[in-house]
């Protein structure tokens, strides 16, 4: 599950992200990520890891497509790392969350660097470590 802080702070006002996460946990979420804007993002699993990342700094020209470059490029992370099922993207472990999350991070801060959604190539994060 992917959601902003914004949207968790909107629909469901002012819990914790770690009691929402739980929640959502019970009900079976098995991967949790959240992001903050350049505040960065937290992620957690089913199997009690957790992980957080601070934002990538840039000169920011537009947020059009921020969130959905950070949603593609986890996606694309999972996908390499060969954990896109929800049983695997659950077993990862708090190196691999942190990964994945700056991961996202820097795809974000990729095009909030530029006008307009122009997402990040492969070149350009380098690799999808």
């Amino acid at each position: 599950m992917f959601l902003s802080c914004g949207d968790a702070l909107f629909d469901y006002f002012s819990a914790p992200l770690e009691n929402l996460a739980q929640d959502w946990m019970r009900r079976g979420m098995r991967l949790i990520i959240v992001t903050k804007g350049n505040d960065g993002a937290i992620g957690f699993t089913n199997q009690g890891v957790s992980a957080a990342v601070a934002g990538v700094h840039v000169n920011v020209v537009d947020t059009i497509g921020a969130g959905d470059t950070f949603q593609a490029a986890a996606l694309a992370w999972l996908e390499r790392h060969d954990a896109l099922s929800g049983a695997k993207a659950a077993d990862l472990d708090s190196d691999a969350l942190s990964a994945l999350l700056s991961f996202g991070a820097r795809a974000a801060a990729i095009i909030c660097g530029r006008r307009g959604a122009d997402l990040p190539t492969g070149a350009e994060l380098k690799d999808v470590a």
